[in-house]
């Protein structure tokens, strides 16, 4: 199986916020980002018409893949909606660092361990070993290669640091749900 490209991940900028998905659907839906439901794959949309206008690629030539080939198993950008969580949850992946404490600005080398050794259960607080401030997990500096929040809408088959949200995309999500959003990139 070759390696996933990477996704682009929105989330609100409050991590505890708990966005209606459908709501988001209809608000990306009608401004042209997402396409139809993607058949067989609950939550995932094709690119939509607007889909390039709403994102700022990288690069002068850009080519992307936003339609299923003749291999079912091939990779292809999409958008996917997470589920709601009931409580802020992780996304990360290979390309994960570990995160920066906001006071003095030490790596938390052991985060792996102290976070996922429980990733149901939200923490209440990660203390740096450094400083020794403890703060909510979502509070650290995980420099776009990670994040917390209760709903995710990924763009799939997107390099990190290929495109970000434009300023018009960031407005639409957040008329949609009252809530500010941010972005970050992972790879499996």
């Amino acid at each position: 199986m070759p390696n996933h490209t990477g996704r682009l991940v929105l989330t609100t900028s409050d991590p505890v916020a708990g966005p209606d998905a459908a709501l988001l659907a209809a608000a990306l839906s009608q401004s042209g980002f997402i396409g139809e439901p993607l058949p067989g794959r609950r939550g995932a949309f094709s690119v939509g018409r607007n889909f390039l206008s709403l994102l700022a690629f990288s690069g002068c030539a850009v080519a992307i893949a936003a339609a299923p080939g003749p291999d079912p198993g091939a990779a292809f950008c999409h958008v996917h909606f997470s589920a709601l969580t009931a409580a802020p949850r992780l996304r990360w992946g290979r390309n994960t660092r570990p995160p920066r404490c906001p006071g003095c600005r030490s790596r938390l080398l052991e985060w792996r361990r102290r976070i996922l050794e429980s990733p149901e259960r939200p923490l209440p607080g990660l203390t740096c070993t450094t400083c020794g401030e403890t703060r909510p997990p979502w509070r650290w500096d995980w420099k776009e290669q990670g994040g917390y929040g209760r709903l995710f809408v990924m763009v799939e088959e997107v390099f990190p640091g290929e495109a970000v949200p434009t300023g018009r995309l960031l407005d639409l999500l957040t008329d949609a749900c009252g809530s500010g959003w941010r972005h970050f990139f992972v790879q499996d």
